[in-house]
């Protein structure tokens, strides 16, 4: 179904999310390179912060080879079976409106292609998953609220350790409709299918502006935009050059829930940029985000 904003009768359109994820950003993260984590914008994401380059060290002997019990045989607990961290985890934390960053009760948070990892968010839209393989990737799906908000597919790479503070955010359709007005401000004639996909691509370091995304198979006109650097989306650019938006966005995408039907690279002339889920699903009324990775030079 294709859609178009009508002021008197907003449509829940499959347009997303960019100024709720921007002043999200603009909550977390200043004129420094602040990586923006899981903990500061609700993406769904573990924090990927600036490291010197020296050991982590781990376990009870200080020496950061991972052997807990000391006797240099790698075994963290001495039981001779090699491992070096607990086989499953808990993970949890909360489900998250982007703009008000409430918490969001009753929303369905369950794992892509695991079957048994579902749960529904509670009082302040706190969530649990227990027995999860450490250190993997996932995507978290969230839907079931589809009144108040679309659907959300969240990666995250899972950490060695339980934790509790993974937050998973997701749109709401007020705000959906709000992008589409902006957009359509620049050209009326811009639609929105309600049962295609939204991806957002987003760079983690706000300062890394003047980056350039580019996307295959690349959007048709006028079904994806830049930000500006007066804070603003600008239809059909390709360009990152806002500290306080620092995301790209496109619409209308064909649902591909395997992944590998769209890939993205960002290019940056001063940085090296990583995409940190390279392979990634989309689905009809899901917006899916893609984090990117440019730390200064």
């Amino acid at each position: 179904m294709t859609l178009t904003l009508n002021n008197n009768h907003p449509h829940r359109s499959c347009l997303a999310l960019a100024f709720g994820l921007g002043l999200v950003v603009s909550l977390g993260a200043c004129a420094d390179d602040v990586t923006v984590g899981a903990e500061a914008a609700g993406t769904g994401d573990t924090a990927t912060g600036e490291t010197d380059g020296g050991n982590t060290e781990t376990g009870g002997n200080d020496n950061g080879d991972g052997d807990g019990d000391g006797d240099g045989d790698g075994d963290g607990d001495g039981d001779g079976d090699g491992d070096t961290g607990p086989s499953e985890i808990v993970v949890g934390g909360e489900v998250t409106d982007f703009l008000t960053l409430s918490g969001i009760e009753g929303a369905n948070v369950s794992v892509k292609d695991m079957p048994g990892f579902e749960t529904v968010s509670g009082v302040d839209g706190v969530y649990e998953l227990m027995g999860m393989t450490p250190s993997t990737e996932v995507f978290f799906l969230l839907d079931g609220n589809e009144d108040e908000y679309w659907g959300g597919i969240r990666p995250a790479y899972l950490p060695d350790m339980d934790t509790d503070n993974l937050e998973l955010g997701q749109i709401s359709n007020m705000l959906i409709d709000l992008q589409l007005e902006l957009l359509q401000m620049q050209d009326p004639n811009v639609t929105a299918d309600e049962g295609k996909g939204v991806v957002i691509v987003r760079l983690l370091q706000p300062t890394a502006t003047g980056a350039t995304v580019n996307f295959m198979p690349p959007p048709p006109q006028g079904t994806s935009y830049g930000t500006s650097m007066d804070n603003k989306p600008v239809l059909d650019s390709n360009l990152i050059d806002s500290q306080l938006l620092p995301f790209w966005v496109t619409f209308n995408l064909d649902p591909d829930d395997i992944g590998g039907a769209y890939s993205v690279t960002v290019d940056h002339p001063e940085r090296e940029c990583e995409v940190l889920h390279p392979v990634f699903p989309t689905r009809a009324r899901y917006v899916t985000l893609v984090d990117i990775d440019c730390p200064p030079p």
